[in-house]
């Protein structure tokens, strides 16, 4: 008779313990999971709040015919400011990644690479090809704007 409550109370305790266990790993996943979509939240609140428009004319891209420069134009429509230089804006030109030549603020008197909101950039693109092109820029966080252009 002992032999049988002292089984019983060894697979209790097991049963116990397999319980804590299965519970502790689904509280972890569970809170893993809440910081994982908190954190995404964060970025996409971040993308939202940043954006941008090219605004360059699609039918005449300004090009420098003897340095092989082209010049973009950016407006932020966002609500905070977007940081504005070559190291981090991304500029491709039909799939493929240009250089950029320099970064400027339209019409900005300070010499911080910031753009405000409505305020427009100019991006300087080492690029010399005339005809139909899909120019994509893409901002630090993520943010792509494209537009299909003629490049005279």
């Amino acid at each position: 008779m002992a032999s049988n409550v002292f089984s019983e109370i060894i697979i209790f305790v097991s049963v116990l313990i397999i319980a804590a266990a299965v519970s502790g790993i689904l509280a972890t996943t569970t809170h893993n999971l809440s910081i994982g979509i908190n954190n995404k939240g964060d970025i996409l609140s971040s993308k939202l709040s940043q954006d941008f428009e090219i605004i360059n004319d699609p039918g005449d891209v300004p090009r420098n015919q003897s340095t092989g420069i082209i010049s973009l134009y950016i407006k932020n429509t966002g609500k905070i400011p977007i940081t504005f230089n070559k190291e981090v804006l991304t500029v491709l030109i039909d799939g493929e990644i240009k250089s950029i030549n320099s970064t400027m603020v339209v019409d900005d008197t300070s010499s911080y690479e910031v753009l405000n909101p409505s305020e427009v950039g100019k991006i300087d693109v080492n690029y010399n090809t005339t005809g139909y092109h899909r120019i994509k820029v893409v901002s630090e966080n993520g943010v792509a704007r494209t537009l299909k252009v003629e490049i005279q």
